[in-house]
């Protein structure tokens, strides 16, 4: 099987594997890699010497995270609540992906050349990979983000945002952002059901049409991968030791009313770890037991 071409150096080092990573390069690229790494490296890495590939610039922490997520190919996600979510590191990939790419695209208040102030976004969504997912790309992009799932939004605050992002129409209706977006987090949904008042845009619709590959770059004022890692919560610190402590990838059992942070899921994703979120306002202890039994939770925690 012919190996596939991989035309920049950002696109190789996110998703060619080692193998490929040396076949993929034609004698022409690996010219001009030798040139941009002679640069920027003073000849301390050759082409030919790449096993594993080492990007050779400041990769930042949403490609960071995008290349983990891509190479996941199992569950990282699976929450029970009303009914059953799962998420694959792929899948999860894609929808950050699509996110960003429509955060840097149609709804920056940069493409207006505003860049003194920051985009800003306010998600108002259930608990969920939906509202998780939202936080992550605004987050890794360098937006100003604030999610109700964590601190509560008062209507009465002066400050505007760019981006608000909620499953209610109401909210939307009353919001003052530039953009609403009216997210449907029902099952399977891929658009939203009946109609929208005017001003309002299907986020499914929007995000549908970007594309599953991160196109943009994030802003200078994005945190490191190390920054983001770092605001997890001290009431979540110890789930991170007990999950570090196994030394090895962990399919973790979290049974809560309360979802965990984006920090927190990020680093546990970027270490190998799945997580099972157990609601407890719809499940007993003895069905979370049952259904930790069946996803094969190896360290269940509340």
């Amino acid at each position: 099987m012919r190996a596939k071409a991989f035309k920049t150096v950002h696109e190789l080092a996110l998703y060619a594997s080692p193998k490929a990573q040396k076949s993929a390069l034609s004698a022409e690229f690996q010219g001009n890699l030798n040139i941009k790494l002679g640069a920027c490296c003073e000849n301390r890495v050759k082409t030919a010497h790449l096993r594993p590939f080492r990007y050779p610039f400041s990769m930042q922490a949403i490609s960071h995270f995008l290349s983990i997520t891509q190479r996941a190919n199992h569950p990282i996600l699976t929450h029970y609540h009303s009914f059953r979510d799962e998420i694959s590191g792929p899948v999860a990939s894609r929808w950050v992906s699509k996110m960003a790419n429509l955060l840097a695209s149609d709804l920056s208040n940069d493409l207006f050349g505003n860049t003194d102030t920051p985009s800003s976004i306010l998600i108002e969504l259930p608990s969920g990979w939906q509202a998780t997912f939202w936080q992550v790309s605004g987050d890794l992009m360098g937006w100003e983000t604030q999610n109700t799932l964590f601190s509560q939004h008062l209507s009465s605050n002066p400050f505007s945002f760019d981006v608000h992002v909620s499953n209610e129409l109401v909210a939307l209706e009353a919001s003052t952002a530039a953009w609403c977006l009216a997210h449907s987090t029902a099952p399977l949904a891929m658009r939203w059901r009946g109609p929208l008042p005017s001003g309002i845009l299907d986020a499914l619709s929007e995000l549908m049409a970007q594309s599953d590959q991160f196109e943009y770059e994030a802003l200078n004022r994005a945190p490191s991968m190390k920054d983001y890692q770092a605001q997890i919560n001290s009431d979540e610190e110890a789930l991170l030791k007990e999950a570090s402590a196994q030394g090895q990838p962990t399919r973790l059992g979290l049974y809560s009313e309360s979802f965990p942070s984006a920090p927190l899921l990020t680093r546990l994703w970027m270490d190998g770890h799945s997580v099972v979120i157990v609601d407890k306002s719809h499940y007993t202890v003895e069905k979370a037991q049952e259904i930790f039994a069946s996803e094969k939770v190896q360290l269940a925690a509340n």
